[in-house]
């Protein structure tokens, strides 16, 4: 923990300006700020974790007390404050640094403890849940950049926190308790002595039943048959997931495939186009040859420096010597058109060819003009060449990079993945069978024991005992009934009331509010994204990562809206990956999210001209910054709110 000494902050909002703004450089201590919040309200989940909120100066200093202190005040009034730290030793080293002893404290305004440090962990359970339950704190206690969690919300433990948010955890609660209680009123029922040799008979066979219902439905309404069978699905289910994410991997191939067939055409195209201009080349070669040497004499022998280059054998000898083409390509790249040039060179040097050579010469001063106009049709076949060549080159190169990528993907097995999926899908179906069977027993079982339990209270002989086990079993099967119809009720209502919450803030948030038509939010809690065309899952419509964090962001502000518990949000890295548009919308959203929200950025999250903007609902700024002369260590200390008081303000 990088804060040495005692760091105060008095985070305390206004009415209309619920914001506390927190801003710290990189590893300045902003996250270890929010981790310690978290800590003091929760713990850790492994002891070795307190070693790190012990301060390294200090433990080198001597031995000390590094603790985490909260005051807050409830939803009554009442103020409580929690105190949760270690002891520690001094140490030479401070990479050595361990905590001796550890101590956790609830104490109320007026001092007294209201939780010790010697009572059970369940005394503390007890009340922190009545404010903020552990596996709800993510809801409100969150890095923006790591929301992944919420967008898979059909997880159990996910699930679970969202109904604990919504209340439905305590109905749920209430429902397998009197659960337990009836199933305990009917053992003491069936227990119960009795004079009539029937209901002895009946007593049996309801204990049989009742054994039989607990073999399917576990001691408390937990485990059993049922429940096993349904952790068998979900196990399964998460291995399917993990296929069906390979066998996307897999099926992006498809785009490769498509490029690679794009790829293939091109180059069949510029090889068609290539093999005509080569064509074509060589047929002027051949026509217009011995007329462009002839005209071209005097250019060679101002380029190459030939003497003597004054009939057609001069210029050929120059070329053959030069290894180079007088349109500047090398003559070993054409043999056939190096043996042209010798023959004709050797034709030359008989006294009759020098002759006609020499008329040539003479007759090609008339045909200047049309020659050098074959000479530049020439001059541009040869650079089309080089270009056609030099993309030729490019496309087998992508061809075989395309090639290669498909064939590391092919090598994934598709077919065994597809075939591992049936199977699973297949486990799932059978699976999903046997509980619907167990489930249908259960009824069947229910029937038998009401039946049973009507016949055994119609004895005349039954006691006052057997009778107010009756009237207790009726009491608590009916308020079981009546809270299973309230939770169900309340599900299906707090899902719409939360989903429509979430869909209008997802749309005000969104850079594409004419795209969008909002969230659903399905009987398990599943995410999905609704557009004009479709309905989807968050994996299927593969939003941006921004726009992620924005369907989170909705999800959340939809929870909070309808929570039965009034708690802060602290939230760290605001803005992350957000462009502009969604980090404006953000801006002017974030106030409400609750009574108090505060935000942990960094200078270039938000700048000058933003706190600005939200200055009227902010209360406190605070600025978390390393000690004078110790980069060891930081200190938390209030600045004045306005755009100034920006480092890097636009």
């Amino acid at each position: 923990m990088p804060f040495y000494g005692t760091v105060e902050v008095e985070p305390y909002t206004q009415d209309e300006k619920p914001l506390v703004l927190v801003k710290g450089e990189n590893d300045t201590g902003k996250t270890s700020f929010h981790t310690a919040i978290k800590y003091c309200l929760h713990g850790v989940e492994n002891r070795s974790q307190r070693d790190q909120f012990i301060n390294r100066q200090a433990a080198t200093e001597g031995d000390g007390i590094s603790k985490v202190e909260i005051s807050f005040v409830d939803d009554n009034g009442d103020v409580y404050t929690i105190e949760r730290g270690v002891e520690f030793s001094q140490v030479a080293d401070e990479d050595d640094r361990s905590a001796d002893q550890f101590f956790l404290r609830v104490s109320d305004a007026d001092g007294n403890t209201v939780v010790g440090n010697d009572d059970r962990r369940d005394n503390y359970s007890r009340f922190i849940n009545q404010f903020i339950p552990e596996n709800v704190a993510d809801f409100f206690f969150f890095d923006a950049e790591q929301l992944e969690k919420f967008e898979e919300a059909n997880d159990e433990e996910v699930r679970d926190a969202i109904e604990t948010v919504l209340g439905i955890k305590e109905i749920e609660n209430a429902v397998r308790d009197l659960e337990k209680r009836e199933k305990d009123y009917e053992r003491e029922y069936a227990k119960v002595e009795s004079t009539v040799a029937e209901v002895e008979e009946l007593q049996t066979e309801l204990t049989e039943i009742l054994d039989e219902k607990e073999e399917l439905e576990g001691p408390e309404g937990n485990g059993g048959k049922i429940q096993e069978t349904k952790e068998r699905i979900d196990t399964k289910r998460k291995k399917l997931q993990d296929i069906q994410s390979e066998l996307d991997k897999i099926e992006e191939a498809d785009d490769k495939r498509e490029e690679l067939e794009k790829v293939s055409e091109n180059l069949e195209s510029v090889n068609a186009d290539l093999d005509d201009k080569l064509t074509e080349r060589n047929t002027l070669r051949r026509r217009a040859g011995p007329l462009m040497a002839a005209v071209c004499a005097g250019t060679i022998q101002q380029l190459y420096e030939v003497e003597g280059t004054t009939d057609e054998a001069d210029v050929i000898n120059a070329v053959l010597n030069r290894q180079q083409c007088i349109c500047g390509e090398p003559l070993d790249s054409d043999p056939d058109h190096r043996e042209h040039l010798l023959d004709r060179y050797k034709e030359l040097q008989s006294s009759e060819r020098r002759k006609i050579a020499e008329l040539l010469d003479r007759a090609s001063e008339g045909l200047n003009v049309g020659v050098r106009k074959e000479l530049d049709r020439y001059q541009r076949l040869q650079k089309d060449i080089r270009q056609a060549r030099t993309r030729k080159s490019d496309l087998k190169d992508r061809k075989e990079t395309l090639e290669q990528e498909l064939e590391a993907i092919e090598r994934k097995h598709l077919s065994d993945y597809k075939d591992q999926e049936e199977e699973l899908e297949a486990e799932i179906q059978t699976l999903e069978s046997e509980v619907e069977s167990y489930q249908k027993r259960v009824g069947e079982l229910n029937n038998k024991r009401d039946s049973l339990r009507k016949r055994i209270s119609s004895q005349q002989e039954a006691s006052e005992e057997e009778e107010r086990y009756q009237k207790l079993i009726d009491l608590t099967g009916r308020c079981r009934d009546a809270m299973a119809d309230i939770r169900s009720e309340l599900v299906d209502n707090r899902r719409d009331t939360v989903e429509e919450h979430a869909s209008q803030t997802f749309l005000k948030l969104t850079n594409r509010p004419n795209y969008y038509r909002g969230l659903r939010i399905t009987e398990n809690y599943e995410l999905r994204v609704l557009t004009e065309e479709s309905s989807r899952s968050i994996a299927e419509q593969r939003p941006s990562e921004g726009q992620k964090q924005i369907i989170a962001y909705a999800f959340i502000a939809g929870l909070s809206k309808y929570a039965t518990r009034n708690a802060p949000v602290v939230v760290d890295t605001p803005i992350g990956r957000l462009d502009p548009t969604h980090k404006n919308n953000l801006l002017g959203y974030y106030h409400n999210f609750s009574d108090q929200v505060m935000i942990l950025y960094q200078p270039n999250e938000l700048e000058g001209s933003d706190i600005d903007r939200i200055a009227e609902r902010t209360s406190k700024h605070y600025e978390i910054d390393h000690r004078d002369g110790d980069q060891e260590s930081s200190r938390i200390e209030e600045v004045k709110l306005s755009p100034e008081s920006i480092v890097g303000d636009d």
